[in-house]
């Protein structure tokens, strides 16, 4: 159990990073809803990939 929580939070850690790497090219293409959307959205899986990590680092 404990290798799927690693990883499911690594995957949504890399998930997290896409999605905020395609907001800042949005905002490149000025389209700030959208940019501001996809940083909300980035950093909530950012925050989920990070709980689900936790206790495998020994936090």
């Amino acid at each position: 159990m404990s290798r799927l929580r690693e990883g499911l939070g690594t995957l949504l850690l890399l998930a997290a990073l896409v999605t905020l790497f395609l907001g800042v090219m949005d905002l490149r293409a000025h389209d700030y809803v959208a940019a501001i959307l996809l940083s909300f959205i980035g950093l909530a899986l950012l925050g989920a990939g990070v709980e689900l990590l936790r206790p495998s680092l020994g936090e």
